[in-house]
């Protein structure tokens, strides 16, 4: 069921990064610490301008997988039941495991975000900046004409290039 009053209030007390922010914080898993990722990126603003907490995307696509997430993230929601600490049932949780965060593209700001990923013992750390072999030349193109001057600035002439570094826990 959804509570309209409940849903109304929190879409007017949180912003959509709050709330992916909250997804992060509850989620614990093998090496991975919502709270302490969470933590360290409001630690480090100035790292980063956005971040997506999901299913991992795969570009192509030819095994269904990213749909795959799609639907065990939907499940998930359905299947969803709030259980005290002390229950013995426990349902499952946003079933996210990797991260994505939107950064600047400047070499100390990437830097410092891979860092981050040894330190939160992430399995797999990548940077997208359109020039990744692995999604093939059309969507290279496309990712590289996306990224570019994509963050704004006040002025048009200060608009900066951005980049997505990919955190990924198994």
């Amino acid at each position: 069921m959804l509570d309209l009053t409940k849903i109304q209030s929190i879409a007017q007390s949180y912003s959509p990064q709050e709330l992916f922010a909250a997804l992060v914080w509850q989620r614990q898993f093998n090496q991975f610490d919502g709270k302490h990722v969470i933590t360290d990126l409001a630690s480090h603003t100035d790292l980063w301008v956005s971040f997506l907490f999901t299913k991992p995307i795969f570009a192509p696509d030819e095994n269904s997988l990213s749909f795959g997430g799609v639907i065990d993230t939907l499940l998930a929601m359905a299947n969803y039941r709030p259980m005290p600490e002390t229950s013995i049932m426990h349902f499952v949780a946003y079933p996210a495991d990797t991260l994505y965060i939107l950064t600047e593209n400047q070499d100390t700001k990437v830097s410092q975000l891979l860092d981050l990923g040894k330190k939160w013992q992430a399995d797999s750390v990548e940077v997208i900046d359109g020039t990744n072999e692995d999604y093939g030349f059309r969507l290279q193109r496309r990712l590289k004409t996306r990224l570019e001057r994509a963050l704004w600035g006040e002025e048009v002439h200060q608009d900066r290039d951005a980049v997505i570094v990919t955190y990924w826990w198994d």
